[in-house]
Protein backbone atom coordinates (compact mmCIF):
# COMPACT_ATOMS: atom_id res chain seq x y z
CA UNK A 1 0.00 0.00 0.00
CA UNK A 2 1.37 3.38 -0.99
CA UNK A 3 2.16 5.67 1.92
CA UNK A 4 0.50 9.07 1.87
CA UNK A 5 3.87 10.79 2.28
CA UNK A 6 5.23 9.27 -0.92
CA UNK A 7 4.73 11.26 -4.11
CA UNK A 8 5.18 9.11 -7.22
CA UNK A 9 5.76 12.24 -9.31
CA UNK A 10 9.04 12.76 -7.50
CA UNK A 11 10.40 9.31 -8.27
CA UNK A 12 13.26 8.81 -10.67
CA UNK A 13 13.49 6.10 -13.26
CA UNK A 14 14.38 2.66 -11.98
CA UNK A 15 18.10 3.20 -12.19
CA UNK A 16 20.08 0.61 -10.22
CA UNK A 17 21.59 1.87 -7.00
CA UNK A 18 21.58 1.49 -3.22
CA UNK A 19 18.15 1.28 -1.65
CA UNK A 20 16.58 0.80 1.75
CA UNK A 21 13.53 -1.00 2.98
CA UNK A 22 10.33 0.96 3.45
CA UNK A 23 9.65 -0.62 6.80
CA UNK A 24 6.73 -2.59 8.13
CA UNK A 25 3.74 -2.78 5.83
CA UNK A 26 5.71 -1.97 2.71
CA UNK A 27 9.01 -3.77 2.19
CA UNK A 28 9.56 -2.57 -1.37
CA UNK A 29 12.89 -0.76 -1.81
CA UNK A 30 13.22 3.01 -1.86
CA UNK A 31 15.94 3.90 -4.40
CA UNK A 32 18.29 6.49 -2.93
CA UNK A 33 21.22 6.83 -5.34
CA UNK A 34 19.19 7.58 -8.45
CA UNK A 35 20.38 10.10 -11.02
CA UNK A 36 17.96 12.68 -9.66
CA UNK A 37 18.84 12.15 -6.01
CA UNK A 38 22.53 12.49 -6.84
CA UNK A 39 21.76 15.70 -8.73
CA UNK A 40 19.83 17.04 -5.73
CA UNK A 41 22.63 16.03 -3.36
CA UNK A 42 25.48 17.79 -5.13
CA UNK A 43 23.35 20.91 -5.74
CA UNK A 44 22.43 20.89 -2.08
CA UNK A 45 26.09 20.56 -1.10
CA UNK A 46 27.20 23.40 -3.39
CA UNK A 47 24.38 25.63 -2.15
CA UNK A 48 25.27 25.12 1.50
CA UNK A 49 28.99 25.54 0.86
CA UNK A 50 28.54 28.72 -1.16
CA UNK A 51 26.14 30.40 1.28
CA UNK A 52 28.23 29.43 4.29
CA UNK A 53 31.41 30.78 2.66
CA UNK A 54 29.54 33.98 1.87
CA UNK A 55 28.79 34.39 5.59
CA UNK A 56 32.36 33.77 6.72
CA UNK A 57 33.37 35.55 9.92
CA UNK A 58 37.00 36.53 10.42
CA UNK A 59 37.02 35.49 14.09
CA UNK A 60 40.44 34.18 15.11
CA UNK A 61 39.64 31.71 17.88
CA UNK A 62 41.96 29.78 20.19
CA UNK A 63 41.71 26.70 17.97
CA UNK A 64 43.07 28.71 15.03
CA UNK A 65 46.44 29.23 16.70
CA UNK A 66 46.98 25.53 17.35
CA UNK A 67 45.85 24.67 13.80
CA UNK A 68 48.50 27.07 12.45
CA UNK A 69 51.35 25.71 14.58
CA UNK A 70 50.38 22.13 13.79
CA UNK A 71 50.38 22.83 10.05
CA UNK A 72 53.53 24.97 10.03
CA UNK A 73 55.84 22.98 12.30
CA UNK A 74 53.80 20.09 13.71
CA UNK A 75 53.90 21.64 17.19
CA UNK A 76 51.24 21.81 19.88
CA UNK A 77 52.87 24.87 21.44
CA UNK A 78 51.52 28.32 20.59
CA UNK A 79 54.27 30.36 22.25
CA UNK A 80 54.51 33.07 19.57
CA UNK A 81 50.80 33.87 19.92
CA UNK A 82 50.68 34.14 23.71
CA UNK A 83 48.87 37.34 24.68
CA UNK A 84 46.69 37.49 21.58
CA UNK A 85 43.86 35.46 23.11
CA UNK A 86 42.76 35.03 26.74
CA UNK A 87 42.48 31.26 26.26
CA UNK A 88 46.18 30.88 25.51
CA UNK A 89 48.19 30.24 28.67
CA UNK A 90 51.76 29.38 29.61
CA UNK A 91 53.09 26.58 31.79
CA UNK A 92 56.48 27.38 33.18
CA UNK A 93 59.10 25.14 31.63
CA UNK A 94 56.67 23.54 29.15
CA UNK A 95 55.42 26.30 26.85
CA UNK A 96 52.10 27.88 25.84
CA UNK A 97 48.94 25.98 24.95
CA UNK A 98 45.27 26.53 24.16
CA UNK A 99 42.66 26.12 26.85
CA UNK A 100 40.69 23.38 25.14
CA UNK A 101 40.86 19.94 23.56
CA UNK A 102 42.81 19.74 20.29
CA UNK A 103 40.25 18.06 18.01
CA UNK A 104 39.04 21.14 16.16
CA UNK A 105 42.62 22.32 15.65
CA UNK A 106 43.75 18.92 14.38
CA UNK A 107 40.99 18.98 11.78
CA UNK A 108 41.58 22.64 10.93
CA UNK A 109 45.29 22.01 10.40
CA UNK A 110 44.49 19.82 7.38
CA UNK A 111 43.03 22.51 5.08
CA UNK A 112 45.49 25.10 6.38
CA UNK A 113 48.41 22.80 5.54
CA UNK A 114 46.96 22.41 2.04
CA UNK A 115 46.58 26.18 1.70
CA UNK A 116 50.01 27.11 3.09
CA UNK A 117 51.69 27.27 -0.35
CA UNK A 118 49.22 29.97 -1.42
CA UNK A 119 49.80 31.89 1.82
CA UNK A 120 53.55 31.68 1.31
CA UNK A 121 53.19 32.80 -2.31
CA UNK A 122 51.12 35.79 -1.24
CA UNK A 123 53.70 36.84 1.35
CA UNK A 124 56.54 36.42 -1.15
CA UNK A 125 54.75 38.72 -3.59
CA UNK A 126 53.60 41.15 -0.89
CA UNK A 127 56.17 40.81 1.94
CA UNK A 128 54.82 43.91 3.68
CA UNK A 129 51.71 41.93 4.64
CA UNK A 130 53.79 39.76 7.00
CA UNK A 131 55.69 42.65 8.54
CA UNK A 132 54.86 44.68 11.68
CA UNK A 133 52.37 47.48 11.06
CA UNK A 134 51.46 50.67 12.91
CA UNK A 135 48.29 50.81 15.05
CA UNK A 136 44.94 51.31 13.34
CA UNK A 137 41.39 51.95 14.47
CA UNK A 138 38.78 49.19 14.89
CA UNK A 139 35.52 51.11 14.83
CA UNK A 140 33.72 49.02 17.46
CA UNK A 141 32.60 49.85 21.02
CA UNK A 142 34.35 46.72 22.35
CA UNK A 143 37.95 47.77 23.13
CA UNK A 144 39.29 44.20 23.14
CA UNK A 145 38.85 44.04 19.38
CA UNK A 146 41.05 47.07 18.84
CA UNK A 147 43.66 45.72 21.24
CA UNK A 148 43.77 42.34 19.51
CA UNK A 149 44.02 43.84 16.04
CA UNK A 150 46.85 46.21 16.94
CA UNK A 151 48.79 43.57 18.86
CA UNK A 152 48.53 41.22 15.86
CA UNK A 153 49.57 44.08 13.54
CA UNK A 154 52.56 44.86 15.75
CA UNK A 155 53.70 41.23 15.50
CA UNK A 156 53.02 41.06 11.76
CA UNK A 157 50.69 38.04 12.08
CA UNK A 158 47.37 39.79 11.46
CA UNK A 159 47.01 38.85 7.79
CA UNK A 160 48.25 35.31 8.36
CA UNK A 161 45.73 34.69 11.12
CA UNK A 162 42.83 36.02 9.07
CA UNK A 163 43.91 33.87 6.12
CA UNK A 164 44.09 30.87 8.44
CA UNK A 165 40.56 31.60 9.66
CA UNK A 166 39.31 31.88 6.07
CA UNK A 167 41.05 28.69 4.91
CA UNK A 168 39.82 26.60 7.83
CA UNK A 169 36.31 27.91 7.25
CA UNK A 170 36.17 27.34 3.48
CA UNK A 171 38.16 24.10 3.67
CA UNK A 172 36.61 22.49 6.75
CA UNK A 173 33.60 24.17 8.32
CA UNK A 174 31.66 24.90 5.13
CA UNK A 175 32.38 21.49 3.50
CA UNK A 176 31.36 19.63 6.67
CA UNK A 177 28.14 21.63 6.81
CA UNK A 178 27.48 20.72 3.18
CA UNK A 179 28.14 17.05 3.95
CA UNK A 180 25.79 17.23 6.95
CA UNK A 181 23.03 18.64 4.75
CA UNK A 182 23.53 15.84 2.21
CA UNK A 183 23.46 13.19 4.96
CA UNK A 184 20.27 14.74 6.32
CA UNK A 185 18.77 14.69 2.82
CA UNK A 186 19.49 11.02 2.17
CA UNK A 187 18.41 10.00 5.66
CA UNK A 188 15.07 11.84 5.43
CA UNK A 189 14.61 10.68 1.84
CA UNK A 190 14.91 7.08 3.01
CA UNK A 191 12.75 7.60 6.08
CA UNK A 192 10.00 9.77 4.58
CA UNK A 193 10.08 8.24 1.06
CA UNK A 194 9.59 11.71 -0.35
CA UNK A 195 12.51 13.36 -2.11
CA UNK A 196 11.06 16.85 -2.25
CA UNK A 197 10.27 16.99 1.45
CA UNK A 198 13.66 15.58 2.30
CA UNK A 199 15.35 18.28 0.23
CA UNK A 200 13.43 21.16 1.81
CA UNK A 201 13.95 19.78 5.30
CA UNK A 202 17.68 19.42 4.66
CA UNK A 203 17.79 23.06 3.55
CA UNK A 204 15.84 24.04 6.67
CA UNK A 205 18.36 22.18 8.81
CA UNK A 206 21.29 23.90 7.08
CA UNK A 207 19.93 27.45 7.17
CA UNK A 208 17.27 27.48 9.88
CA UNK A 209 19.27 26.09 12.80
CA UNK A 210 22.26 27.48 14.75
CA UNK A 211 24.52 25.23 12.67
CA UNK A 212 24.49 28.12 10.17
CA UNK A 213 25.44 30.73 12.78
CA UNK A 214 28.16 28.69 14.48
CA UNK A 215 29.84 27.48 11.27
CA UNK A 216 31.18 30.92 10.33
CA UNK A 217 34.63 30.06 11.75
CA UNK A 218 36.55 27.13 13.21
CA UNK A 219 34.37 25.97 16.11
CA UNK A 220 34.44 22.81 18.21
CA UNK A 221 30.76 22.97 19.15
CA UNK A 222 29.50 22.66 15.59
CA UNK A 223 32.09 19.97 14.81
CA UNK A 224 30.59 18.01 17.70
CA UNK A 225 27.16 18.73 16.20
CA UNK A 226 28.17 17.06 12.94
CA UNK A 227 29.53 14.07 14.88
CA UNK A 228 26.18 13.74 16.67
CA UNK A 229 24.26 13.83 13.38
CA UNK A 230 26.47 11.21 11.74
CA UNK A 231 26.31 8.95 14.81
CA UNK A 232 22.53 9.27 14.98
CA UNK A 233 22.11 8.31 11.32
CA UNK A 234 24.41 5.32 11.82
CA UNK A 235 22.63 4.01 14.92
CA UNK A 236 19.05 4.78 13.86
CA UNK A 237 19.58 3.47 10.35
CA UNK A 238 17.98 4.50 7.08
CA UNK A 239 15.11 2.15 7.86
CA UNK A 240 13.77 1.02 11.21
CA UNK A 241 15.03 -2.42 12.15
CA UNK A 242 12.75 -5.13 13.45
CA UNK A 243 13.00 -6.35 17.03
CA UNK A 244 15.08 -9.30 15.82
CA UNK A 245 17.73 -7.18 14.11
CA UNK A 246 20.48 -6.05 16.52
CA UNK A 247 22.87 -3.31 15.47
CA UNK A 248 25.88 -4.52 13.52
CA UNK A 249 29.25 -4.19 15.29
CA UNK A 250 30.65 -2.12 12.41
CA UNK A 251 27.91 0.45 12.85
CA UNK A 252 28.43 0.50 16.60
CA UNK A 253 32.15 1.10 16.06
CA UNK A 254 31.48 3.95 13.64
CA UNK A 255 29.12 5.58 16.14
CA UNK A 256 31.84 5.27 18.78
CA UNK A 257 34.37 6.80 16.39
CA UNK A 258 32.23 9.88 15.78
CA UNK A 259 31.38 10.42 19.44
CA UNK A 260 35.04 9.83 20.30
CA UNK A 261 35.95 12.55 17.82
CA UNK A 262 33.38 14.72 19.57
CA UNK A 263 35.14 14.27 22.91
CA UNK A 264 38.47 14.97 21.20
CA UNK A 265 36.98 18.31 20.13
CA UNK A 266 35.38 19.21 23.46
CA UNK A 267 34.63 17.58 26.81
CA UNK A 268 31.03 18.78 26.57
CA UNK A 269 30.56 15.70 24.35
CA UNK A 270 30.83 13.48 27.44
CA UNK A 271 27.07 13.19 28.17
CA UNK A 272 26.35 12.53 24.49
CA UNK A 273 29.06 9.88 24.38
CA UNK A 274 27.50 8.16 27.41
CA UNK A 275 23.89 8.25 26.18
CA UNK A 276 24.80 7.09 22.69
CA UNK A 277 26.77 4.23 24.24
CA UNK A 278 23.69 3.15 26.19
CA UNK A 279 21.60 3.43 23.02
CA UNK A 280 24.05 1.32 21.03
CA UNK A 281 24.08 -1.39 23.70
CA UNK A 282 20.28 -1.38 23.91
CA UNK A 283 20.13 -1.84 20.13
CA UNK A 284 22.57 -4.72 20.48
CA UNK A 285 20.42 -6.41 23.11
CA UNK A 286 17.63 -6.76 20.57
CA UNK A 287 17.41 -9.99 18.59
CA UNK A 288 17.72 -13.70 19.27
CA UNK A 289 21.16 -13.52 20.94
CA UNK A 290 20.35 -10.52 23.11
CA UNK A 291 23.08 -10.75 25.73
CA UNK A 292 25.95 -11.59 23.41
CA UNK A 293 24.95 -9.03 20.78
CA UNK A 294 24.51 -6.29 23.38
CA UNK A 295 27.97 -6.73 24.86
CA UNK A 296 29.47 -7.04 21.39
CA UNK A 297 27.85 -3.75 20.37
CA UNK A 298 29.14 -2.04 23.50
CA UNK A 299 32.65 -3.37 22.92
CA UNK A 300 32.57 -2.27 19.28
CA UNK A 301 31.40 1.21 20.34
CA UNK A 302 34.23 1.52 22.84
CA UNK A 303 36.73 0.24 20.28
CA UNK A 304 35.60 2.85 17.78
CA UNK A 305 36.17 5.61 20.35
CA UNK A 306 39.58 4.25 21.35
CA UNK A 307 41.57 6.02 18.64
CA UNK A 308 40.33 9.57 19.37
CA UNK A 309 40.58 8.84 23.10
CA UNK A 310 44.23 7.85 22.83
CA UNK A 311 45.00 10.97 20.79
CA UNK A 312 43.43 13.13 23.51
CA UNK A 313 45.39 11.39 26.27
CA UNK A 314 48.61 11.68 24.28
CA UNK A 315 48.02 15.38 23.69
CA UNK A 316 47.36 16.07 27.38
CA UNK A 317 50.44 14.09 28.34
CA UNK A 318 52.72 15.93 25.90
CA UNK A 319 51.24 19.34 26.71
CA UNK A 320 50.69 19.18 30.46
CA UNK A 321 52.65 16.15 31.65
CA UNK A 322 49.50 14.32 32.81
CA UNK A 323 47.31 12.39 30.34
CA UNK A 324 44.23 12.45 32.62
CA UNK A 325 43.78 16.13 33.48
CA UNK A 326 42.21 18.58 30.97
CA UNK A 327 43.60 21.97 29.99
CA UNK A 328 41.21 23.70 32.39
CA UNK A 329 43.18 22.21 35.31
CA UNK A 330 46.28 24.21 34.31
CA UNK A 331 44.92 27.51 33.04
CA UNK A 332 45.34 30.62 35.24
CA UNK A 333 42.49 31.22 37.68
CA UNK A 334 39.52 33.17 36.31
CA UNK A 335 36.15 34.25 37.66
CA UNK A 336 34.58 30.94 36.65
CA UNK A 337 37.44 28.44 36.86
CA UNK A 338 37.70 28.80 40.65
CA UNK A 339 34.11 27.63 41.12
CA UNK A 340 33.61 23.93 41.79
CA UNK A 341 36.03 21.61 40.00
CA UNK A 342 37.68 23.81 37.36
CA UNK A 343 34.40 25.60 36.75
CA UNK A 344 32.17 22.51 36.93
CA UNK A 345 29.42 22.65 39.59
CA UNK A 346 25.88 21.38 40.05
CA UNK A 347 23.40 22.77 37.47
CA UNK A 348 22.50 26.34 38.34
CA UNK A 349 19.07 27.92 37.97
CA UNK A 350 20.56 30.79 35.99
CA UNK A 351 22.15 28.56 33.35
CA UNK A 352 19.15 26.21 33.24
CA UNK A 353 17.10 29.23 32.22
CA UNK A 354 19.61 31.08 30.08
CA UNK A 355 20.77 28.09 28.03
CA UNK A 356 17.21 27.98 26.67
CA UNK A 357 15.76 31.49 26.68
CA UNK A 358 18.56 34.02 27.07
CA UNK A 359 18.30 36.68 24.37
CA UNK A 360 22.06 36.47 24.03
CA UNK A 361 22.57 32.71 23.75
CA UNK A 362 19.37 30.77 24.48
CA UNK A 363 18.85 27.83 22.12
CA UNK A 364 15.10 28.41 21.79
CA UNK A 365 15.66 32.12 21.14
CA UNK A 366 18.14 31.42 18.34
CA UNK A 367 15.97 28.57 16.96
CA UNK A 368 12.37 28.90 18.25
CA UNK A 369 10.96 26.15 16.03
CA UNK A 370 12.84 23.51 18.05
CA UNK A 371 10.41 23.93 20.94
CA UNK A 372 7.82 22.12 18.79
CA UNK A 373 10.05 19.02 18.91
CA UNK A 374 8.70 18.44 22.42
CA UNK A 375 5.34 17.58 20.81
CA UNK A 376 6.81 14.61 18.93
CA UNK A 377 5.82 11.93 21.51
CA UNK A 378 2.19 13.00 21.24
CA UNK A 379 2.04 13.14 17.45
CA UNK A 380 0.51 10.31 15.49
CA UNK A 381 3.52 8.54 14.08
CA UNK A 382 3.84 8.94 10.33
CA UNK A 383 5.93 6.71 8.13
CA UNK A 384 9.62 7.40 8.65
CA UNK A 385 9.21 9.33 11.89
CA UNK A 386 11.47 8.51 14.86
CA UNK A 387 9.93 5.60 16.71
CA UNK A 388 9.30 5.63 20.44
CA UNK A 389 12.69 4.07 21.17
CA UNK A 390 14.54 6.67 19.09
CA UNK A 391 12.58 9.51 20.69
CA UNK A 392 13.51 8.27 24.16
CA UNK A 393 17.19 8.49 23.33
CA UNK A 394 16.79 11.82 21.54
CA UNK A 395 15.30 13.40 24.64
CA UNK A 396 17.62 11.55 27.02
CA UNK A 397 20.68 12.84 25.14
CA UNK A 398 19.21 16.35 25.00
CA UNK A 399 18.42 16.37 28.72
CA UNK A 400 21.85 15.01 29.66
CA UNK A 401 23.58 17.66 27.55
CA UNK A 402 21.33 20.40 28.93
CA UNK A 403 22.09 19.48 32.55
CA UNK A 404 25.81 19.10 31.83
CA UNK A 405 26.06 22.47 30.11
CA UNK A 406 24.09 24.12 32.89
CA UNK A 407 26.82 22.91 35.25
CA UNK A 408 29.71 24.50 33.32
CA UNK A 409 30.30 27.99 34.64
CA UNK A 410 32.12 28.96 31.45
CA UNK A 411 28.70 28.82 29.73
CA UNK A 412 28.11 32.32 31.13
CA UNK A 413 30.65 33.58 28.58
CA UNK A 414 28.24 32.78 25.76
CA UNK A 415 26.88 36.32 26.07
CA UNK A 416 29.84 37.36 23.94
CA UNK A 417 29.64 34.56 21.38
CA UNK A 418 25.98 33.57 20.96
CA UNK A 419 24.51 30.10 21.38
CA UNK A 420 27.26 27.47 21.65
CA UNK A 421 26.96 24.82 24.28
CA UNK A 422 23.51 23.55 23.31
CA UNK A 423 24.15 23.45 19.55
CA UNK A 424 25.25 19.75 19.53
CA UNK A 425 21.68 18.61 20.37
CA UNK A 426 20.24 20.48 17.37
CA UNK A 427 20.30 17.48 14.96
CA UNK A 428 18.56 15.32 17.57
CA UNK A 429 15.80 17.83 18.22
CA UNK A 430 15.48 18.44 14.48
CA UNK A 431 14.81 14.73 13.93
CA UNK A 432 12.02 14.94 16.52
CA UNK A 433 10.74 18.14 14.93
CA UNK A 434 10.34 16.68 11.43
CA UNK A 435 7.14 14.66 12.11
CA UNK A 436 5.66 17.65 13.94
CA UNK A 437 6.25 19.92 10.93
CA UNK A 438 4.78 17.34 8.56
CA UNK A 439 1.68 16.73 10.68
CA UNK A 440 0.99 20.32 11.72
CA UNK A 441 -1.47 22.56 9.83
CA UNK A 442 0.25 24.59 7.18
CA UNK A 443 -0.28 27.89 9.02
CA UNK A 444 1.41 26.48 12.11
CA UNK A 445 4.33 25.18 10.08
CA UNK A 446 4.88 28.62 8.56
CA UNK A 447 4.50 30.20 12.00
CA UNK A 448 7.34 28.01 13.26
CA UNK A 449 9.61 28.12 10.25
CA UNK A 450 9.48 31.73 9.03
CA UNK A 451 10.49 33.49 12.28
CA UNK A 452 13.20 30.88 12.82
CA UNK A 453 14.63 31.44 9.34
CA UNK A 454 14.57 35.22 9.81
CA UNK A 455 16.41 34.92 13.13
CA UNK A 456 18.93 32.41 11.79
CA UNK A 457 19.85 34.53 8.79
CA UNK A 458 19.91 37.76 10.79
CA UNK A 459 22.30 36.47 13.46
CA UNK A 460 24.46 34.86 10.77
CA UNK A 461 24.78 38.25 9.06
CA UNK A 462 25.10 40.58 12.05
CA UNK A 463 26.72 38.14 14.54
CA UNK A 464 25.14 39.80 17.56
CA UNK A 465 22.45 38.73 20.00
CA UNK A 466 19.01 38.09 18.52
CA UNK A 467 17.35 41.51 19.19
CA UNK A 468 20.42 43.46 18.06
CA UNK A 469 20.83 41.35 14.91
CA UNK A 470 17.18 41.73 13.93
CA UNK A 471 17.29 45.48 14.50
CA UNK A 472 20.45 45.90 12.46
CA UNK A 473 19.20 43.87 9.52
CA UNK A 474 15.75 45.47 9.43
CA UNK A 475 17.03 49.02 9.92
CA UNK A 476 20.35 48.93 8.04
CA UNK A 477 19.74 46.20 5.50
CA UNK A 478 21.61 43.05 4.56
CA UNK A 479 25.22 42.69 5.62
CA UNK A 480 28.03 40.15 5.64
CA UNK A 481 30.30 39.53 8.63
CA UNK A 482 33.62 39.81 6.78
CA UNK A 483 32.46 42.91 4.94
CA UNK A 484 31.38 44.52 8.20
CA UNK A 485 34.82 43.85 9.71
CA UNK A 486 36.52 45.40 6.68
CA UNK A 487 34.34 48.50 7.11
CA UNK A 488 35.20 48.74 10.82
CA UNK A 489 38.93 48.31 10.17
CA UNK A 490 39.01 50.44 7.02
CA UNK A 491 41.76 52.72 8.38
CA UNK A 492 44.18 49.79 8.50
CA UNK A 493 43.16 47.60 5.59
CA UNK A 494 40.57 49.06 3.21
CA UNK A 495 40.38 52.88 3.29
CA UNK A 496 38.00 52.86 0.31
CA UNK A 497 35.40 51.15 2.56
CA UNK A 498 35.50 53.85 5.21
CA UNK A 499 32.07 55.14 4.18
CA UNK A 500 30.58 51.67 4.01
CA UNK A 501 29.51 49.46 1.14
CA UNK A 502 26.31 47.57 0.39
CA UNK A 503 26.26 43.77 0.48
CA UNK A 504 23.22 43.63 -1.81
CA UNK A 505 25.18 43.25 -5.10
CA UNK A 506 27.01 40.24 -3.61
CA UNK A 507 23.71 38.70 -2.54
CA UNK A 508 22.21 39.33 -5.98
CA UNK A 509 25.14 37.68 -7.73
CA UNK A 510 24.90 34.69 -5.37
CA UNK A 511 21.16 34.44 -6.02
CA UNK A 512 21.80 34.29 -9.78
CA UNK A 513 24.39 31.54 -9.31
CA UNK A 514 22.03 29.51 -7.14
CA UNK A 515 19.16 30.01 -9.59
CA UNK A 516 21.30 28.70 -12.44
CA UNK A 517 22.46 25.81 -10.27
CA UNK A 518 18.97 24.64 -9.37
CA UNK A 519 17.47 25.48 -12.77
CA UNK A 520 19.66 22.72 -14.16
CA UNK A 521 17.93 20.25 -11.87
CA UNK A 522 14.53 21.20 -13.22
CA UNK A 523 15.79 20.84 -16.79
CA UNK A 524 17.29 17.45 -15.98
CA UNK A 525 14.06 16.28 -14.39
CA UNK A 526 11.93 17.43 -17.34
CA UNK A 527 14.23 15.67 -19.79
CA UNK A 528 14.09 12.51 -17.72
CA UNK A 529 10.29 12.50 -17.66
CA UNK A 530 10.12 13.09 -21.42
CA UNK A 531 12.47 10.17 -21.98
Amino acid sequence: MQNKLYDPALSESAEPGPSVSRGAGDRSPVPLMTARSRAVAWRLALTVWLVYVLHFSSNVVRETYLAVTLAERFSIRVDEYLGLHPDLFQIEGRGSFINNNPGASLLGALPYAAGRPFVSLLFSVRPELAQPKPPAQYNDPRPNRTRFMNEARARGVDVKLVLAAAITHAGLMAPLAALAAVVMFFFLHARLRNESRAMWLALLYAFGTPVFFRSAFLNQNVLLTHCVLFAYVIVAGFSARTDREPIAPVRAALAGLFLGLGVLCDYSAAPLFLVFGIWVMSEGFRGPTRGRSGWQAGAAYALGALGPGLILLLYQWRAFGNPLLPAQAYMPATEYSVKGWNGFVWPTITLLKDNLISLQYGLLVFCPMLIAALLAPWMKRAAGSPNARELRFIFAATLATYLFNSSIQFAHLQFNTGVRYMVPVVPLLFMALVPVLLAAPRWLTWLLVVPTMVISWSVSMAREDVPTSLMRVFLRGFELPWLTVLEKTASGYAPFLANGVSAIPIFCLTAVVLWLLWRGLNSHDSAGRQA
